[in-house]
């Protein structure tokens, strides 16, 4: 049995650091969890209010004890708000998901009828949500606390926790056995949550990104430390549902493949390349690479590998190895006299991708040329403006499983010289 668990973000005395647990925990036996109506780890302590049923799902919950949300019912309907709201944000996500290509929940065959159930119940510290995959009593099932902000900010959003556990329901109906790829299931509901309710600011959901921004240079696919880094990864699979809707649904259908065979994705990385290329975007090296350039272009705030300081004479780098699909951002610092600058980069196979923008962000990009003989990509261009001179960042990144092992060797072009034809590093 697995769950899906989506913590709190916590600032500290010293920095930001976050509070995790497992997110895909495997429990002994074959005893499948049990809903709070019946017992278990989650059993509610006071009988269950009738349940408030909503267009696409039931929120279940009760009105005494430390499992009761919030009872004000400023409407006058008979149910609380806090449980009128989380019907709406559950309606809104699941019409969203639907419209947008992905399958419909599986039924539940455990609540009052097959929508999917929500229950309002006392979490450990700093969990918002959790989800059981179909392998539960009834099939998936959602828990939410009742200790979450409805409001458009929020350091737990109650709108952004209901989507992001109800995308684990859709990720269910496709992977029923619950064994997902945690990185692509967490980065996943994390982003789509956001594309749902674009107009809410999850404060603990900007740490992360804030936090994967600062650190782009680990792979996408790390779930060190409870997974902190698959979180903010909903940078790339927001990129990847603006830039075709049909992207996601065909992973999630691949994985499914893979997973009736009986050989679940391990990592899901293979999967996600042929839904790349089945949707007319190009391979996931090509993808990741735009993806990478896209983040810089935006102006966002990250985080640099190491630096550069360039002059005339040539240098390089010690060998450097960048992550798979993970990128390195390089600032290249010249003198004020310099005219242009010249990068090589040679490198081992499978191949990094190599791109140079002078300018800032809105800057000029350097379309690198092969190396002839030899493997790597040299880069060269004459400044047109001092803030080319100013601004100069060379982008390596790697669209592979893999780590790629490669070396910077870079020159300056005085005030009188010219590019040169070839530069010995």
């Amino acid at each position: 049995m697995s769950v899906v668990l989506r913590f709190l973000a916590c600032a500290v005395a010293g920095g930001l650091t976050f509070a995790y647990g497992a997110h895909a925990a495997s429990a002994a036996g074959s005893t499948p969890p049990v809903r709070p109506t019946s017992g278990g780890t989650y059993a509610y302590t006071a009988p269950e209010a009738a349940p408030y049923v909503g267009a696409r799902a039931v929120i279940h919950y009760v009105t005494t004890g430390p499992d009761a949300p919030p009872l004000n019912d400023d409407d006058g309907s008979g149910y609380p708000d806090y449980v009128e709201q989380a019907s709406l944000a559950a309606d809104t996500a699941l019409l969203y998901y639907e419209q947008h290509g992905f399958k419909l929940p599986l039924a539940d065959t455990a609540g009052p009828n097959a929508k999917p159930d929500i229950y309002i119940d006392t979490l450990p510290a700093g969990v918002f949500g959790l989800t059981f995959p179909e392998t539960a009593q009834g099939g998936t099932f959602v828990l939410v606390s009742p200790r979450l902000d409805p409001g458009p900010t929020a350091l737990g959003s109650l709108r952004i926790t209901v989507a992001h556990e109800l995308f684990h329901v859709i990720q269910f109906s496709y992977i029923q056995s619950g064994k997902l790829p945690v990185w692509a299931a967490e980065g996943s509901a994390s982003a789509l949550s956001m594309l749902v309710f674009p107009q809410v600011q999850d404060l603990t959901m900007t740490s992360y990104l804030d936090s994967w921004l600062s650190q782009p240079w680990l792979p996408l696919y790390d779930e060190r430390f409870g997974c902190a880094h698959c979180y903010g990864g909903a940078w790339w699979w927001r990129y990847l549902a603006r830039l075709n809707p049909a992207i996601l649904p065909r992973y999630f259908a691949l994985l499914e493949a893979a997973d009736s065979r009986g050989k679940p994705a391990r990592v899901g990385v293979t999967q996600l390349d042929l839904a790349l290329k089945s949707s007319h975007a190009g391979g996931l090296d090509k993808v990741f690479t735009a993806f990478s350039l896209n983040l810089y272009r935006q102006g966002l705030p990250l985080g640099a590998a190491y630096s550069i300081k360039a002059s005339p004479k040539p240098h390089t780098t010690s060998i450097r190895v960048v992550y798979g699909l993970s990128t390195q951002y390089v600032p290249i610092h010249v003198p004020a006299t310099s005219r242009g600058v010249v990068v090589a980069v040679p490198y081992g196979n499978p191949r990094p991708q190599v791109t140079l923008v002078v300018g800032g962000p809105k800057g000029r990009r350097i379309t690198p040329k092969r190396f002839r003989p030899g493997e790597g990509s040299i880069v060269s261009t004459l400044f047109r403006n001092a803030r080319e001179r100013r601004q100069i960042l060379l982008i390596v990144t790697s669209g592979h499983l893999n780590g790629v092992k490669y070396q910077v060797g870079y020159a300056t072009v005085g005030p009188g010289g010219k590019l040169p034809g070839w530069i010995a590093f």
